[in-house]
Formats: structure tokens, sequence, C-alpha cells
């Protein structure tokens, strides 16, 4: 990724992005990223502060403990779950917390989603972490274990989490999923459920890496 002072400009364009879509609430989702060029390093949103106006000077810097090096600032307090992320996946370099309402409504219904097209595939294996307390040890675990199976995991009754190479690819999953599902949801209001790619084909694209 870029300098700290770039990373931090991203994070804030990814939270108004994530904002101005309804994917991240007034205080509700959170945003961090891996700064590669310090050890144990990392940068994520504050605590229950307005995700409309953030700078980047209020992006905190925490050790890989959830520490911040600034006293006076407080982090997520989802940080515990972004970081045991990144020590189970060395390869993640962001993580997103969004609080996207048909996701969150997929998790309440354990719901699940058809092969239907090629920007539904990464989600048909995605799991659901039964509700935790934020930052709790066990919701740390589940949400390790669960993307295991998918680059995104749903939260039940709290938002969907999606991790990345990068800020960019993480976003882009968050909002993929909310695409996918007004699809779905259209379907069903049609009457019919999607039409699902052969097997096959869903084989070929896994094999091919498109997924």
């Amino acid at each position: 990724m870029s300098s700290e002072e770039g990373l931090r400009q991203e994070i804030v364009d990814t939270v108004n992005e994530l904002f101005s879509a309804g994917l991240i609430s007034a205080t509700g989702g959170n945003v961090s990223a891996r700064v590669t060029d310090e050890e144990d390093t990392f940068l994520v949103t504050p605590t229950m502060s307005f995700k409309g106006g953030l700078k980047p000077a209020d992006i905190v810097k925490v050790n890989g403990k959830g520490k911040a090096r600034d006293r006076r600032q407080r982090p997520s307090v989802e940080t515990a779950v972004h970081l045991s992320v990144y020590v189970a996946y060395p390869e993640i370099e962001a993580v997103i917390h969004s609080h996207a309402g048909l996701s969150i409504a997929l998790g309440l219904v354990n719901g699940s989603i058809p092969p239907f097209s090629v920007d539904a595939l990464p989600f048909t294996t995605m799991k659901i972490v039964p509700y935790q307390l934020s930052g709790t040890p066990e919701l740390c675990v589940g949400v390790v274990q669960a993307l295991e199976h998918s680059p995104a995991v749903l939260l039940q009754s709290h938002g969907l989490l999606t991790v990345g190479w990068t800020l960019r690819q993480a976003a882009n999953r968050a909002e993929a999923l909310e695409e996918v599902l007004q699809v779905l949801l259209a379907c069903r209001a049609f009457g019919k459920e999607p039409v699902t790619l052969p097997p096959e084909t869903v084989e070929l694209l896994r094999a091919a890496g498109a997924v």
C-alpha cells in the first residue's frame, strides 16, 4: 500500500464512499488497513465518530494489540476483530465492517446466495457468524474461521465483514454483495428463483481464478 499519509486519506475516501452508498451508518461500521512499511502497525477508524465527516488525522494508528499510538484517540470497538484477521491471514491488507441493510437482513434469515452470476459466486460459500458482542474473543474466532470459506462474512444481527488485498477490493466486495442481493430480491419479487450457472461453469470460473 501507499505511505501512511496516503493510506489515511484512502481510508477516509473509502468511508465516505460507503457512507454515501448507505453501507456504513452515521456511527456504525469500521474500516482498517495494514501499514506495510511498519511492522505490527495498523490504521483503523475511530469509535463513535460520525462517519460522514472523518479527516485523515482522525484515523487511529494502533499496534498489533490494538493500543493507540496517540492515547487521546480511541479506535473502533471492533479493532480486535480486524487484528485477528490480519494475524490469521498475512496476505490480507484491508478489512471493512459495513452495516449494509440487505446483508444484515440476509444474516437475520440465515439466507444464502445461489450461483446465478459471476458477481454472486464469491458469496455462495459465505458463512454466517452467530451474534456475539462487539470485539469479543468469540466473535474474533468466528470471523477468522468463516474467512476460510469466503472473503465475506455475515455477522448475524450486526452486519457484513469483507476483506481484500487492498481497500478497493474490500469495498468492492461490500458493494457487490448488496447489488447481488438486489437482483436476487427482484427475481423473487417476480415470483421466481434466479436461473443458476451450470455446475461445470462454476468450477471452470473458480479454477480460472475468476472468483
